[in-house]
């Protein structure tokens, strides 16, 4: 991370190992200029941990994105957590309803498809699985 406060970071936990950095940082983005991107790994293996570290411009545009993402974003059937870096616990889910038959399926490729065309995003709560 290049440095900037920790207000700026947040942290997006329950990755599949499958999602790659670009479907992530495609996602992050609908919230604001992501400056920095990365998903640690197993020195061993090289799989990813499963949980990234993403960091926003200011603290605004972090807390807006966990405030936008949180209940909303499922990749690979899995739920992601996010929450500003250095805070205790993810930030709790306010009137999101998560339940998978509030938000179509699609394949992962879809949505890739979908951010090759930046005019179609939008925030929404797409599930990939």
């Amino acid at each position: 991370m290049s440095g900037r406060s920790k207000g700026c970071t947040i942290y997006v936990g329950n990755l599949d190992e499958r999602v790659s950095d670009r479907v992530l940082y495609d996602i992050l983005i609908q919230a604001g200029r992501v400056v920095d991107l990365h998903i640690p790994r197993d020195k061993e293996s090289g799989k990813p941990k499963g949980f990234a570290f993403a960091e926003y411009e200011s603290e605004e545009i972090a807390n807006y994105a966990v405030k936008l993402f949180s209940g909303l974003v499922n990749l690979h059937k899995r739920t992601l957590k996010f929450a500003v870096s250095g805070q205790d616990k993810p930030s709790p889910v306010s009137n999101a309803i998560t339940s998978s038959s509030r938000f179509p399926t699609y394949p992962e490729n879809h949505l890739e498809g979908l951010f090759n065309n930046p005019t179609s995003m939008v925030a929404t709560g797409a599930v990939i699985g």
